[in-house]
């Protein structure tokens, strides 16, 4: 597998989880911004692709961070999101929703 074919599933995923903003919405935050979104999705594909070792950390920390980009999201803006509390339960619930980590990686490899 190359490192563009996830890339490309990345996106499609995100229109899949777009209905995942309401049912990880807290009742202090009614909806979730496309920024908080995208980084959840790409973090939480890059971190399924490196715990079932399809790709090293490297590859798939480098193709979350090159899909975060393409949102016009910078560095900082990520790291807004992933140093929010609520961070790892939206971007295990991303996972969830999915199926798990292997189910995930299933779909990255259609």
């Amino acid at each position: 597998m190359t490192p563009a074919h996830p890339f490309i599933r990345l996106r499609q995923l995100l229109i899949c989880a777009l209905p995942l903003s309401s049912l990880l919405a807290s009742p202090a935050r009614a909806e979730l911004d496309a920024n908080t979104i995208s980084v959840t999705i790409a973090q939480g594909n890059a971190h399924c692709l490196i715990e079932t070792e399809t790709m090293s950390a490297d590859e798939a920390l480098a193709i979350a961070k090159a899909f975060i980009a393409t949102d016009g999201i910078s560095d900082e803006e990520r790291d807004a999101v992933t140093s929010q509390p609520e961070f790892s339960d939206l971007m295990k619930a991303y996972i969830a929703n999915q199926g798990g980590c292997k189910a995930l990686v299933k779909q990255l490899q259609q």
